[in-house]
């Protein structure tokens, strides 16, 4: 058959892998089915819904049409009676000595074990659950001592984080500074440059910890940047933000990670200013100072992809022509699903940082890591399911990644322990290739800039400045 306008060539790839020729086999397979097909996108779902709804079908899920039997079946008089042999059968009144039987009480110490473990592995689920979804805005730990501080250098216990290599900020209370290269090793310390001291004093016996996010708390302490503070509305209230001014009518909208900030933005700041793009680094639900999601959990970018799409509308109603989205981490994921769910037409193009391009991956990932048993992982999915209301598998963005018709420029760490990065390889391979350009690192989660800063910028700028040609 030919299939709606908006199925695109891989949906209707998805439909004849699956032996679906016709729309009344798509309703009869089942919206849910439908949509775990890798290449059916939301776009084609809809097409599809649109084309049932025209000839009176419906993608109902295939527990409506199993549950519409089991009800049927109530209303033709199937029911549990009485055996028509026993009626009438007189029952004696006396109740003959019970005895304890051996296998009934094997069975029954079974079936106890057997719910004292469910309820250990509910436990853990619950627990595994909340290291996903549970807002954290706790402050940082500072677990590292200076212990030398001379010549514009600094010199730290060595450990994983004050080795690596590249630019790093250096936080403590009060202060901030920002650390280059590693200059000298000896023995259980490592000496690293200080390219500038940002705030507060750094001496020797401070309690610091190492930042990834590197610089200030806003653009002008950061970079003597000039910036606005702005506040779009949203879905649930008022959101805050950042907008600093720039050439043309295109904006970029920044979107930081899970439990973070517009902090985590800032680092991308100087290239963004070099192309002439204005910038809008925004907030959403949960944030610290935005209003908080009604469940008060996060929702892996279910229900924050409307926050972004909210900050799409206030940059439109500024001036913007379009925008450029920009996510870091669980932002990549909000940035992904606000394109595929709102009106994309003001997107001209994306950018991610170490994307959560499929959660189910990356909760087993974590997992493992963490040697949490397979039950347990399965359960915590299940609970973060229930908890938050939403699906795992709808947020798997390579079901759509076929359907992809903007640039897109995505930052890949090889190295990441956080986020599962071989999803996001796969997006990439599964998209247009003539609109993706994927630079690949081993620095670790969204440390791709840390690594190597200029190679980063060049590739922003240039990325951007490709647009605007």
């Amino acid at each position: 058959m030919e299939w709606p306008r908006g199925v695109a060539a891989p949906a209707r790839r998805a439909l004849e892998a699956a032996g679906i020729t016709d729309l009344e086999q798509a309703c009869r397979y089942g919206r849910a089915r439908l949509a775990r097909l890798h290449g059916m996108g939301p776009r084609a779902l809809r097409a599809l819904e649109e084309a049932a709804h025209e000839r009176g079908l419906s993608l109902r899920p295939l527990w409506d049409c199993d549950h519409r039997a089991h009800r049927d079946g109530h209303r033709r008089g199937y029911s549990v009676g009485i055996d028509p042999r026993f009626q009438g059968v007189a029952v004696s009144e006396q109740t003959p000595e019970k005895r304890r039987h051996p296998v009934r009480i094997v069975v029954v110490s079974l079936m106890v074990v057997a719910v004292l473990a469910l309820g250990g592995i509910g436990a853990a689920g619950w627990y595994f659950s909340g290291e996903v979804i549970d807002v954290d805005h706790s402050p940082a730990e500072y677990s590292l001592t200076v212990t030398g501080v001379e010549d514009g250098r600094v010199t730290l216990p060595a450990d994983e984080d004050t080795l690596r290599p590249g630019t790093w900020g250096l936080e403590w209370d009060g202060g901030r500074a920002v650390m280059g290269p590693v200059r000298a090793i000896e023995g259980t310390t490592v000496t690293r440059e200080v390219l500038a001291v940002l705030e507060g004093d750094l001496a020797e016996g401070l309690a610091v910890s190492v930042d990834r996010y590197t610089y200030g708390d806003d653009p002008e302490q950061a970079f003597g940047i000039d910036y606005e503070d702005v506040t779009v509305s949203g879905p649930l209230g008022d959101y805050p933000g950042w907008y600093v001014p720039g050439e043309g009518d295109t904006w970029v909208i920044a979107v930081h990670g899970r439990n973070a900030s517009p902090r985590e933005t800032l680092r991308a700041l100087p290239a963004i200013v070099e192309a002439g793009f204005p910038y809008l680094a925004v907030t959403y639900r949960n944030d610290e100072g935005a209003p908080a999601a009604p469940d008060g959990n996060h929702h892996l970018g279910a229900s924050e992809w409307e926050d972004v799409a909210a900050a799409v509308d206030y940059a439109r109603g500024e001036g913007a022509e379009d925008v450029v989205l920009y996510g870091w981490s669980m932002g990549g994921s909000l940035v992904a699903e606000a394109y595929r769910n709102m009106d994309s037409s003001p997107v001209r193009a994306m950018i991610v940082d170490s994307p959560v391009m499929d959660w189910d991956s990356t909760l087993d990932m974590q997992a493992d890591d963490r040697d949490v048993p397979g039950v347990v992982t399965w359960s915590a999915k299940r609970i973060v399911e229930w908890r938050s209301n939403l699906s795992i598998d709808g947020l798997d963005q390579r079901s759509w990644a076929g359907e992809l018709d903007v640039p897109m420029l995505g930052f890949v760490d090889t190295a990441d322990e956080t986020v599962d990065h071989t999803a996001t390889l796969e997006f990439f391979d599964a998209a247009p290739p003539d609109l993706v350009e994927v630079v690949e690192t081993s620095a670790g989660h969204t440390a791709s800039w840390n690594a190597d800063s200029e190679a980063y910028e060049r590739a922003v700028v240039e990325f951007l400045g490709r647009l605007r040609a």
